[in-house]
């Protein structure tokens, strides 16, 4: 009974970490209260809708009209061409169509008929903004984050600007034409930050002109050149660390479900709040673990974790960052754990929010490759530290049950076969070879059960983790599956049909140490005088769990709801390549054989 107790413990312990894994889009919690960055700023043409040059293209076409002639126009004559006038408000819609219309005339030798460019200006594609960068400001806002215009635009004939957006997706709008500036004059840069209440060193500006984006970057924004508009919002998700697409709007897409009302109670009673302080909340990590939120009030950015039903239990995690407070493992400071039923109908946490980045792309754009490999190195030298803590000395030595690999490769292959639909070749391999090739030696330590780039918050200058979050799967246990999941992106090619990996985009040009550095890093600060020589058991063995997993989804795709099954025989095949690197192929000349050690790591890495 004691001993099936253990694997049941065990068996949960890792289908939670393995929850971790094979959902990254639910573990994305980059969020823009813990970032440097308060606002984005965007320019509309050629960002937010389409560029005016293709526009004036097509229209000097089909006028018979010199190409480049409007161009030309635009850039004659300086600040008081009739360009740049018309930009400023100085001219009103008919008297630019009179004086741009004889500039291009005498620059053409022939009549240009401006009134149809100005309609072609404000009609059709340009009423219509781009699908992307819309996207990109709704999870930006979700994420906490203030949004502006600020465009060189103009007056219609009826008065109006030309603005064909959702105004209340944007806290400011500034437009050249009702401020009688126009970019790259650095004040209207300076009006727009005051307006948002930012500085320019918390603001990121985007647009599609060299001279503009170049003002914006001596002002000390963060400026970003749109040219391709999925480049440009992938380096924006960079220099943010949130994601920029996959936008769900509705109830589900916010904290709606928590009773704000007893939250809010709660909350002024905790903190000494005054009645007029607000309580805004964003919920960030919605998954079948633990939901997390930010909320801000009085000055302050907290997270608050709300337990769910078969999650680790809040007292267990609040003991853990207790005990670790002081210990050198950079965690978020704990405020209180709240047991009350009555306010969210479940046990839950609040910590506070360490100032900092986050970033979910593992190929950090937007970062030169010393800095990624700098924060590389500084997410190793973290997880070092967690491996290294001495947890009779902070009270943890009996921290939930020690895991057994042996105990998961049963679990798991019970479970592979419970719900078996079409057989899986590789999968059978795996179920023979795994019990076979167990690591002879394993150590135990404090893991953190999903020790990736995620769930780190870095220093806002510098390459240093400043805490580490989502405790909710930690234990004591072989800390190499720590360094599997930290090392997983850097294994798996970009395709990967689970998780999205760097193996074929090129490590050595990006920066970002290769697996056999930091396996040789770790080795050396660690102690591991043989190194890791079990490294592709581990993979093998996470990948062969993930096939599992999704076996056991693989029963809805006979009802048509998903691809689980297909996915499950393509990382089983993954997995079943990790197994027969180099030294793992004494399986298939001696099945029977126990496990005597493997050759040298050089050249067993995948990828």
């Amino acid at each position: 009974m004691m001993m099936m107790m253990m694997k049941m413990r065990t068996a949960a312990q890792f289908r939670s970490q393995l929850w971790s894994l094979k959902t990254p889009s639910l573990c994305h919690r980059s969020f823009a209260a813990i970032s440097t960055y308060k606002a984005v700023i965007f320019d509309m043409y050629g960002v937010l809708i389409p560029s005016p040059v293709k526009v004036a293209t097509v229209f000097e076409q089909q006028n018979s009209v010199p190409l480049g002639t409007l161009g030309k126009a635009i850039r004659t004559g300086g600040e008081v061409n009739a360009w740049k006038r018309f930009m400023r408000g100085e001219l009103g819609a008919e008297e630019f169509v009179e004086a741009f219309g004889r500039q291009c005339s005498e620059i053409a030798g022939c009549p240009v008929p401006i009134g149809s460019f100005l309609s072609d200006l404000t009609s059709g594609p340009m009423t219509k903004p781009l699908p992307v960068m819309m996207e990109a400001i709704l999870c930006a806002r979700s994420r906490g984050l203030k949004t502006a215009v600020l465009s060189n635009n103009f007056l219609q004939l009826n008065g109006d600007p030309f603005l064909p957006l959702d105004h209340s997706l944007f806290d400011v709008i500034v437009e050249s034409c009702r401020e009688g500036l126009s970019k790259p004059d650095p004040r209207i840069y300076h009006l727009c930050l005051n307006r948002l209440g930012v500085s320019a060193h918390e603001a990121v500006f985007l647009d599609d002109l060299e001279f503009n984006v170049k003002a914006a970057a001596q002002l000390g924004m963060h400026a970003i050149k749109v040219g391709d508009l999925a480049v440009a919002v992938k380096e924006l998700e960079g220099v943010l660390g949130i994601p920029l697409s996959g936008f769900v709007p509705g109830p589900g897409s916010g904290a709606t479900k928590l009773p704000m009302d007893q939250l809010t109670q709660y909350l002024r009673k905790a903190l000494h709040l005054s009645d007029k302080d607000p309580v805004p909340v964003q919920q960030l990590s919605p998954s079948q673990s633990n939901s997390l939120y930010h909320l801000t009030t009085g000055g302050r950015h907290l997270l608050l974790r709300k337990q769910q039903k078969g999650s680790q239990a809040m007292e267990t995690e609040y003991r853990l960052l207790k005990a670790l407070n002081g210990s050198g493992i950079p965690v978020p400071e704990i405020i209180g754990l709240c047991e009350d039923p009555s306010v969210l109908g479940a046990p839950f946490l609040l910590m506070e929010v360490c100032l900092g980045r986050m970033f979910s792309n593992p190929s950090l754009p937007g970062l030169t490759p010393g800095d990624r490999r700098a924060l590389y190195q500084a997410m190793e030298h973290t997880l070092c530290q967690i491996h290294c803590l001495d947890t009779r000395a902070v009270g943890l030595e009996d921290y939930g049950e020690p895991d057994d690999m042996g105990l998961q490769v049963e679990w798991w292959s019970q479970r592979y076969r419970d719900s078996e639909t079409l057989p899986i070749p590789a999968m059978e391999r795996l179920i023979q070879w795994l019990p076979l090739h167990l690591p002879k030696h394993q150590r135990s330590t404090l893991i953190h059960g999903s020790f990736r780039l995620e769930n780190l918050v870095f220093h806002p200058e510098k390459p240093e983790v400043v805490a580490v979050l989502d405790w909710g799967r930690s234990n004591l246990g072989d800390p190499l599956s720590d360094l599997t999941f930290s090392c997983m992106a850097r294994c798996l090619p970009q395709d990967n049909p689970l998780l999205t990996g760097i193996s074929d985009k090129g490590l050595e040009q990006l920066g970002i140490p290769s697996v056999e550095e930091v396996i040789g890093q770790y080795s050396s600060s660690m102690g591991l005088e043989e190194g890791v020589p079990d490294w592709q058991f581990y993979m093998a063995f996470h990948l062969f769990c993930l096939a599992a997993s999704h076996q056991g989804e693989s029963k809805n795709t006979i009802a048509g709801q998903t691809g689980s099954g297909r996915i499950a025989e393509q990382v089983a095949d993954l997995a079943w390549d990790f197994a027969t690197k180099e030294g793992f192929r004494i399986f298939n000349a001696k099945p029977s054989t126990p496990h005597a050690g493997t050759s040298p790591l050089k050249g067993q890495i995948a990828g």
